[in-house]
């Protein structure tokens, strides 16, 4: 996928794509098998198996309380699962924990930023408890700082940020490191459309130049619809896998009236309803 793109790219931007190639080369990034977990008597995954390819963008869709968050915590580390296997660029979670934690670039709802800090401050901070030297931390942020519009930013304190601005400067602390994942929880949650609209502009310019695989939770429809795969958790369970296209395709015709074309928000409030189970 990154190759065929490449072609496509001024050269100013190809010497970018090997930004993340530095764990491996393996088509599969993230590797989850029979994941399940419990918090006391309640099941909050069962079962849940996912496969993420390299330069993947993938959404997944669900209510409150289907799993998503705890799924994303899996992937943190934050929890063990009580059953299954996960892996990140071949490196098992835990037989290999930090390696695959390097792998990895989270970007939570809250906004993870010292505000009393700058921008740049916040970046270097990051880079240090990645365990960057001062020169790899100035290459990766070189790198960042031509892809995030933050440079104008650089010396304010967080705090004066607007929500988008953050959010911005957010998903590059995230990616200080250079990690082959990117993972994010409902990141543009409360932002504006103007500011929305730019988060996801650098996170397509970040899956095209860098082959980044990108894996969102989110309730937005417009969002998933963007996303190169989808899938849909419900109730611990993730019972469907698919492109947004394939999603439309399995929707009933009389699930919408005639006067408008279906959209991803009918499939996922047909798939609410029991669709196709």
């Amino acid at each position: 996928m990154v190759s065929q793109r490449s072609q496509q790219l001024a050269p100013q931007q190809k010497q970018l794509l090997n930004y993340n190639n530095t764990a491996t080369n393996t088509t599969i990034r993230l590797h989850a098998q029979g994941l399940s977990f419990s918090w006391g008597t309640r099941q909050a995954l069962s079962n849940v198996s996912l496969d993420l390819n390299a330069g993947e963008m993938f959404g997944l869709l669900g209510p409150n309380g289907a799993g998503k968050t705890t799924l994303i915590s899996l992937i943190a580390g934050l929890i063990a699962p009580d059953q299954g296997e996960l892996s990140v660029l071949g490196y098992s979670t835990r037989r290999a924990a930090d390696l695959a934690r390097k792998n990895l670039g989270f970007v939570f709802q809250s906004v993870s930023l010292d505000r009393f800090m700058t921008v740049e401050e916040n970046l270097l901070f990051a880079a240090g408890l990645q365990g960057l030297n001062k020169a790899q931390a100035k290459a990766n942020l070189a790198h960042l700082y031509s892809v995030f519009p933050i440079q104008p930013w650089l010396n304010r304190t967080v705090a004066s940020l607007s929500g988008g601005q953050k959010r911005l400067v957010d998903i590059a602390r995230a990616m200080v490191h250079k990690p082959g994942v990117l993972i994010l929880d409902e990141p543009t949650t409360a932002l504006d459309v103007p500011s929305k609209n730019s988060v996801w502009q650098t996170l397509k310019t970040l899956q095209a130049l860098d082959g980044l695989t990108i894996f969102i939770a989110t309730h937005l429809m417009d969002e998933a619809n963007s996303c190169d795969r989808v899938g849909f958790l419900n109730q611990g369970e993730l019972s469907w896998l698919g492109t947004p296209a394939q999603a439309l395709d399995e929707l009933p015709d009389q699930s919408v009236t005639s006067v408008r074309t279906a959209t991803l928000a009918d499939w996922f409030v047909w798939k609410m309803n029991g669709g196709a189970q």
